[in-house]
């Protein structure tokens, strides 16, 4: 047995067990025989486990060098270290759809023990062995892992150094992936549900899977920024990229569905816009997931290009019509009948989804525009950050302003006692706007920190409510923290706002300065004191470093570096970055003399309240996982009167 043997055999296994299953599925919805969904249940866990022996087929060829499979030669060198060599299978292309199709079948493994009526549980199945078919059949055609080599090489050429320079590349994409294939379980649920016409209860346990997703999406995304920061050098952490503009749409629409299916849970409005943004939020996987594969833009993440394109364009059309089509056929019977309020909980969240799918249209248009305006007209153009910046910062200051008043207000109309809630509201975004302007901030900063105080003091008056409602009642006021999804759509809302205030201060007061030191001189910017005491280079077997040793006054000595790796011609920068809550001191190497170590050109950027983005990332993905904490889904089923 080899690492070829195995890993063929496992992708045909997985490919044909997902045929099977899919085939049986299919025949249990038709046939109404129970004997079919019972047999396509039963070729779940094999399907999970020839997926999992393929993947760890690619572990083993890659800690044994084995250097007879085409994607290890091109992607592994024998210097690597142990973890860069344990996250090489997502380095590439072929490795990448490998887990992708691992995972996929995990969260089917997952959907399959949850109960549901036979026929809805057929259609559940038959669309994820559907998708499984879809990435074991690429695997089994054009993107295949364990291709061989006729004269494999003696060492490989290792994978993209972006991708060894820092550790968060082995936590980023799998995040990632566990919220791109999360989204294809509501999709199943919903289309399932369309099929059978049964849409009274796909939205609560469609719901709890769409939360899953987009806490994966939501802790990838941050992951993605964080490495972007520490390793592009640039100091930034967004910059638009057309495959970080491809993650983000899928994250929008989970957003906007996570908000519109609290009002088909409490009011039974809002099935169609449901079932819309759970159609279109998996499709934008695919369709990331094309942008990313096929190579027909220039990005950060070129290393995972491939000859998959096609294929991923063709399955994007494929789900998006399947679930437009079934839309379309069952709209009249989803359509609200109920009585629409704007000014009432549902119109802010309602509004908000709209925030959200509105941001997703503008991303969408600035990152495809290029690429159409080639097609059509021929010409090159290209959209870049001020595009994007100058919509959304409108559209996220909108967000921001409906998080805070929207918890606060009743269904379907507001009391009058409401309105007092509103004037404080109202009064805390005038006063932090004012607090702002007059200690010299600009109106955006100064809009930040009202909207900032807004929000604080909007989750200050729905704790207080609901803790003042516990005592009133008798009840112990700690068992506040027992009603799970709204402490932590609080905490979530909470990490918004920081993250939004975050944001505004680190684009608008950047202060970016560089200067060419000569050993023993001194260098004061940005409230640092610098002395440039020379350069050290270091030889780490896979790559070469070069470190310039800075003497500072506040951080003590600071190492800036620059990596030299075999397979770049450039060396990639690796920045020491400080840390604090009010600044991030970024410090960079840029050049140095190559013979002589007497001088370097060192950069500083100093960023401030990056520290608080992070922190807001964490107490995103903590306020998720309050939610699903096991008795979340019934609590939350408690707390939702059907009204």
């Amino acid at each position: 047995m080899t690492p070829a043997l195995l890993g063929n055999l496992g992708v045909s296994l997985a490919l044909a067990f997902s045929l099977l299953g899919l085939s049986l599925a299919l025949l249990a919805y038709l046939q109404g025989d129970g004997r079919f969904l019972r047999g396509a249940r039963a070729l779940v866990l094999p399907a999970f486990l020839a997926a999992l022996a393929a993947f760890l087929a690619l572990e083993w060829g890659l800690l044994t060098h084995d250097f007879s499979l085409a994607y290890v030669a091109r992607n592994h060198a024998t210097q690597d270290p142990l973890w860069v060599t344990l996250v090489t299978p997502w380095a590439a292309l072929e490795g990448s759809i490998l887990l992708w199709g691992l995972l996929q079948t995990l969260y089917t493994l997952l959907a399959s023990r949850k109960a549901l009526d036979p026929w809805r549980a057929s259609l559940v199945l038959a669309v994820l062995f559907g998708i499984q078919v879809f990435f074991f059949g690429v695997m089994a055609t054009i993107a295949s892992p364990f291709q061989t080599l006729p004269n494999p090489p003696a060492d490989g050429t290792g994978p993209n150094p972006l991708l060894q320079n820092h550790w968060m590349m082995a936590v980023h994409p799998v995040l990632m992936y566990l919220g791109f294939v999360g989204l294809s379980v509501p999709f199943a649920y919903a289309v399932a549900a369309m099929v059978t016409r049964r849409y009274q209860t796909w939205v609560e346990e469609t719901r709890w899977w769409a939360l899953i997703a987009w806490g994966f999406l939501t802790a990838g995304k941050v992951a993605g920024m964080w490495w972007s920061y520490e390793v592009l050098g640039w100091g930034g952490y967004w910059a638009w990229d057309p495959v970080e503009n491809a993650s983000f749409i899928p994250w929008l629409l989970a957003t906007a569905f996570l908000h519109t299916a609290i009002v088909q849970q409490a009011r039974g409005a809002f099935k169609v816009w449901n079932f819309a943004f759970v159609t279109l939020a998996f499709a934008a996987t695919v369709l990331g997931t094309f942008l990313t594969r096929s190579g027909v833009i220039m990005s950060v993440h070129a290393f995972a290009e491939g000859p998959v394109g096609p294929a991923f364009l063709g399955f994007f059309l494929l789900a998006t019509g399947l679930g437009l089509g079934l839309l379309s056929r069952v709209s009249r019977e989803v359509r609200d009948t109920a009585v629409f309020r704007p000014l009432s909980r549902e119109g802010a969240l309602l509004l908000g989804a709209f925030f959200f799918a509105g941001w997703a249209l503008v991303v969408l248009l600035g990152t495809f525009y290029p690429l159409l305006a080639e097609a059509f007209g021929g010409a090159k153009v290209s959209v870049g950050a001020p595009f994007f910046n100058q919509l959304s910062a409108p559209i996220g200051a909108g967000i921001l302003l409906l998080m805070g008043v929207g918890p606060l207000l009743p269904w379907r109309r507001p009391r009058a006692e409401v309105f007092r809630n509103l004037y404080a509201l109202l009064a805390a975004l005038v006063l932090g706007t004012l607090l702002g302007l007059l200690r010299g901030y600009t109106f955006g900063a100064s809009l930040a920190v009202g909207l900032f105080l807004y929000n604080l003091l909007a989750i200050f008056l729905l704790v207080r409510e609901g803790v003042v409602g516990r005592v009133r009642a008798g009840l112990s006021p700690w068992g506040y923290l027992g009603n799970r999804r709204r402490v932590g759509s609080l905490v979530v809302h909470f990490a918004v706002a920081l993250m939004g205030l975050g944001i505004a201060f680190s684009q608008t007061y950047r202060l970016e300065a560089e200067k060419t030191l000569y050993r023993g001189q001194a260098w004061a910017v940005g409230g640092v004191r610098m002395e440039f005491q020379g350069v050290r280079a270091l030889n780490e077997g896979r790559r070469f470093a070069v470190e310039a040793l800075l003497r500072t006054d506040r951080f003590g000595e600071v190492r800036p570096r620059l990596h030299f790796y075999p397979q770049m011609n450039a060396p990639l920068p690796s920045p020491k970055v400080i840390y604090t809550p009010g600044n991030d001191y970024y410090f960079l190497l840029m050049d140095f003399d190559r013979e002589k170590g007497e001088w370097a050109s060192v950069r500083l950027i100093v960023t401030p309240l990056v520290f608080w983005m992070w922190v807001a990332g964490g107490l995103m993905a903590l306020g998720t996982l309050y939610i699903l904490w096991p008795q979340g889904l019934g609590a939350e089923a408690r707390e939702v009167s059907p009204a």
